[in-house]
């Protein structure tokens, strides 16, 4: 609707007239809103899911790709790092061919011992039961580790090859055997070090110390039923 505003203006100059000055009306029609429309952005990908997380690593022995090639090998199955299933497993009839490696010093490696065994016998078959050379044909291995040592027993003098005295003290072992095959643990035993006599031949340390050692009779009496049975 338009609203007229009428301005009536009049001059007297001996006539009478007039005149009309039309305004127009603001209530013009609004502007119209222009047309919203959906919109069709998708918005930004899925973030991550932050629970996500990496496979932990395996706990444990694993399983070794290759047989033993060598005893020393089998120091890997007494560290709980491999085990090897190319291996015979302790199974069937005795007797069971091991492997013993002693440990002198902690952390170190082991060392075969190939001649504890001699009250069991000399022969070749015999060897090859109690400290076999071959490892592919070791059913266990036995694992002797020193774990601690103890006070003073004696001083042992030698000669050769120049005058000498080192101190003998006592000392405390850990003996486990272990399924070669599959690393399964058999025995778990401490034995004390029995043999405290001055030994004949000796390593020597820069400390001048060595250790009552875990005689053969304790070694064979701790490994025969598993070996013979």
């Amino acid at each position: 609707m338009v609203t007229l505003g009428v301005l009536l203006l009049l001059a007297c100059t001996g006539l009478v007239g007039g005149a009309f000055l039309l305004r127009a009306g603001a209530d013009d029609p609004a502007e119209p809103v222009p047309a919203t429309w959906p919109s069709t952005t998708t918005g930004s990908p899925p973030a991550p899911d932050p629970t996500g997380s990496a496979e932990p690593a395996p706990q444990g022995p694993q399983a070794s790709d290759f047989a033993a090639a060598e005893i020393t090998d089998l120091n890997n199955v007494c560290d709980g790092v491999l085990y090897y299933p190319q291996s015979p497993k302790r199974a069937g009839k005795a007797p069971h061919p091991v492997a013993l490696l002693i440990g002198d010093t902690p952390g170190g490696q082991r060392r075969q011992d190939n001649g504890y065994y001699y009250d069991e016998g000399l022969s070749k078959q015999v060897e090859r039961i109690w400290a076999a050379e071959d490892p592919k044909t070791v059913q266990m291995v036995a694992c002797l580790d020193r774990v601690s040592t103890g006070a003073t027993i004696r001083k042992c003098r030698y000669d050769d090859p120049k005058p000498d005295t080192l101190t003998l003290l006592k000392a405390t072992y850990r003996l486990r055997v272990h399924e070669v095959a599959t690393g399964r643990r058999l025995l778990d035993k401490t034995l004390g070090g029995d043999d405290q006599a001055c030994p004949y031949v000796v390593l020597v340390g820069a400390d001048k110390k060595i250790y009552a050692e875990v005689s053969d009779r304790s070694l064979l009496a701790a490994l025969r039923n598993l070996v013979k049975r």
